[in-house]
């Protein structure tokens, strides 16, 4: 009887074992973790600058500075940097500055007329002008007597009652005359010869050329010229 029940035990034994393995519940793995930290990823500056908040105070400045600049004026562009610039002539008397200066009004914003001496050839020698005729014929008659023939009483003009006392083909024979009759007690002047011709300096949009313009005007040259000069005007000259 006791070795029948130990038998019936250990079969037993074996049934309850083999069933326990057959339906055991399955092992749970356990998640794998890391031990090393994971190296930070690449960030663009625009997303930096989204996620980090600005400090305190930061908004009102730039709403600030926007506001500055919105209020800050404009420079404007000068009449003279957006402006094309010439001078026109010469032009060798008053009839023809005229003629030109009616055409020219309609085209341009500036005009201004300005003399400018002409240097001829040779030299001249000659008395400054006296106080009236009387005093030449006067002056002339004493010039005459110190042993100088060579004169000329200027009856009109702009030297009228001046003495033109002779024209050389250079300066050394002017000043040697000049200082023969400084020395007779004369005060004689000796300079180059030449004329005083007239200009036309205009200023217009920047449409205006020099070709159209010598052909309305008549002028012999059209040459460019600096605006910033026209328009600051110059001593002399005769504004529009």
């Amino acid at each position: 009887m006791l070795i029948r029940a130990s038998i019936v035990l250990l079969v037993m034994l074996n049934l309850g074992v083999a069933a326990w393995w057959i339906f055991r519940p399955e092992p749970t793995v356990p998640a794998a973790t890391s031990t090393s930290p994971r190296p930070p990823r690449l960030q663009l500056a625009s997303e930096r600058a989204a996620t980090t908040p600005a400090p305190a105070g930061t908004a009102a400045l730039v709403q600030l500075a926007t506001a500055a600049t919105a209020t800050l004026p404009s420079t404007p562009v000068s009449a003279a940097a957006a402006s094309q610039c010439f001078t026109l002539g010469p032009f060798v008397d008053d009839a023809a500055v005229s003629a030109a200066r009616g055409r020219l009004q309609p085209r341009v914003t500036r005009l201004q007329v300005r003399q400018a001496p002409t240097a001829g050839r040779g030299w001249r020698v000659w008395l400054p002008s006296l106080a009236d005729h009387d005093a030449a014929v006067a002056m002339a008659a004493r010039i005459d007597a110190a042993g100088f023939k060579d004169y000329y009483i200027v009856p009109t003009g702009s030297e009228a009652n001046s003495i033109a006392l002779g024209r050389f083909g250079n300066e050394e024979s002017a000043t040697r005359q000049q200082a023969a009759l400084a020395a007779a007690g004369f005060p004689a002047q000796a300079g180059p010869l030449g004329t005083v011709t007239q200009w036309i300096d205009v200023m217009g949009n920047a449409g205006l050329d020099a070709a159209s313009l010598r052909s309305t005007t008549g002028a012999a040259q059209a040459r460019a010229l600096d605006c910033a000069k026209l328009a600051a005007g110059a001593p002399g000259n005769s504004p529009r």
